[in-house]
């Protein structure tokens, strides 16, 4: 196969079939190995293993733009051709158990644990390509609000988001300051604008609001008109932290200050309406 000839729809029917087949079997904790499957393909279509690794890119961006769960370490390429979006659309309509698999995990209540570390990165670049809004609207299920909605999965995030700040404050011999620091989303109500009251090294309040994902840090957020509203209000001590990679051993978090309208993409999602 010439390298930069088109893909044709038989091969993006064998891309888009072994890349969702990796993905269901993450999703279900089970082995794989990403060289063979790399392989597998090759024998099948024969392409090269950076154009297959590349393809499998493309499907990521394709599947983050539709809202879909995506497959870890295949980074997000969004120059992707019609015809692979398509195949992709049409794969994920035709599974099920893909969808059963994927609503089970998001809907999973996390499990305790104290053996991870914290992984503080920058914010991503997110590039999306000319289809997102088609690609969100033609998704069967919104796995975006299925993971907001996740109640335990973010409680979860804020407490350890608690522990964190707690844990920065005493290290920088803070301690009365660390001892302040409250869980207002649980002590006062979840309609503040935001999750967290803590505190910088100058004993300033920082107002916090977290935002926390199994999926990696490419993976969207939702975020209320409440929560833009106030971080308008409070810019100068608005933070989002964007918690992602939830249960894995190395715990990603990065963090937005000040108004969310300039430090994100915001998109509406949904408006609550009554009779004119």
């Amino acid at each position: 196969m010439a390298a930069g000839e088109a893909w044709s729809s038989l091969e993006n029917e064998v891309i888009v079939a072994a890349y969702l087949d990796m993905l269901e079997r993450e999703l279900r904790g089970e082995p794989f190995t990403k060289s063979v499957i790399n392989e597998r393909v090759r024998q099948q279509i024969g392409r090269s293993r950076g154009s297959v690794e590349y393809k499998f890119q493309n499907v990521s961006a394709v599947l983050i733009e539709l809202g879909h769960p995506y497959v870890r370490g295949y980074k997000a390429a969004s120059n992707f051709q019609d015809s692979l979006r398509d195949a992709v659309l049409a794969h994920v309509d035709a599974a099920p158990s893909l969808r059963a698999t994927a609503l089970a995990e998001f809907g999973r209540v996390p499990e305790p644990r104290g053996d991870f570390s914290w992984n503080l990165t920058d914010p991503p670049k997110v590039e999306f390509s000319a289809h997102h809004g088609f690609l969100r609207r033609a998704a069967k299920v919104d796995f975006v609000q299925v993971d907001a909605a996740n109640r335990a999965l973010g409680l979860a995030g804020e407490r350890a988001v608690v522990e964190l700040e707690r844990q920065r404050l005493a290290d920088a011999g803070l301690g009365k300051l660390a001892r302040s620091v409250r869980h207002v989303s649980v002590e006062e109500g979840d309609g503040l604008g935001y999750d967290i009251r803590s505190f910088n090294f100058q004993g300033e309040e920082k107002f916090i609001e977290v935002k926390t994902t199994r999926r990696g840090p490419l993976w969207p957020m939702l975020i209320s008109s409440n929560e833009v509203k106030f971080s308008q209000e409070e810019s100068e001590r608005f933070h989002l932290y964007r918690v992602f990679d939830f249960d894995e051993p190395k715990r990603g978090l990065y963090e937005l200050a000040g108004d969310v309208a300039e430090s994100c993409q915001l998109r509406p999602a949904q408006y609550e309406a009554i009779p004119a």
